[in-house]
């Protein structure tokens, strides 16, 4: 029973296997629907019965998940993979009462997609390839991102203690540089903050460029032998 239950919930070429992946995406996509139309204030009077049919997702979702713990072969693994984490995050908060809506999370499930196209495989062989440099280059971002707001908590704090009040707030003004973005709402006035700040920004393009030139050059060589074998 356990066999057939894992079977028909995982088997990608399986015709109710695949069935069943649709009725969940299905359910998954109008329960988003559903909670954007909750945010509306033009949806107001419509609230009450888009909030009542909100067990009706939670009912199935719950009796999924019970069926996948029931059915793996190892379900120890199950309950802590990033599928089992999604899928309890997203019912969990219902049962203990918790006003956090996070049904949303099961989006994530529709990269499980992926499963149906035999291409998908280069971008997992991709990210393998790199792993161990995307780790590095995380620890680095992290690091330079610290030394960023640091630097510009030094310069800037004196002139607008409002603004850059403490490290930890010039951490948003050192995301928002190094990524480019630059919102604008926060900026700094004194010379050394903006002679400090270009180069932050030069710094940040090649921070942007690294990793993309690896994943780049990753997804090039995966593709490549794939169409070679």
């Amino acid at each position: 029973m356990r066999k057939k239950i894992h079977f028909y919930l995982n088997d990608k070429n399986n015709k109710l296997a695949r069935a069943i992946d649709i009725f969940i995406y299905s359910i998954i996509f109008v329960t988003v629907i559903d909670h954007g139309l909750q945010t509306m204030d033009s949806m107001a009077e419509y609230h009450s019965y888009l909030e009542s049919w909100e067990i009706i997702p939670i009912v199935l979702f719950s009796i999924e998940y019970l069926l996948r713990v029931y059915s793996a072969p190892n379900r120890l693994n199950f309950l802590f993979s990033f599928w089992g984490l999604v899928d309890i995050i997203a019912i969990i908060p219902y049962y203990l009462g918790l006003p956090a809506d996070l049904r949303e999370i099961r989006v994530l499930r529709f990269l499980s997609l992926l499963k149906y196209d035999p291409a998908s495989k280069n971008i997992s062989v991709a990210f393998n390839r790199i792993k161990k440099e995307l780790i590095i280059f995380s620890i680095l971002a992290v690091f330079i991102l610290y030394v960023s707001a640091v630097g510009i908590y030094h310069f800037e704090n004196p002139a607008q203690p409002d603004k850059f009040p403490d490290i930890f707030h010039s951490m948003w003004w050192a995301v928002a540089t190094l990524t480019t973005v630059g919102y604008g709402d926060v900026f700094p006035i004194t010379d050394g903050g903006k002679i400090f700040a270009s180069i932050v920004v030069y710094v940040g393009l090649g921070l942007i460029a690294l990793p993309a030139g690896l994943i780049g050059g990753a997804f090039s060589e995966a593709f490549r032998k794939d169409k070679k074998s």
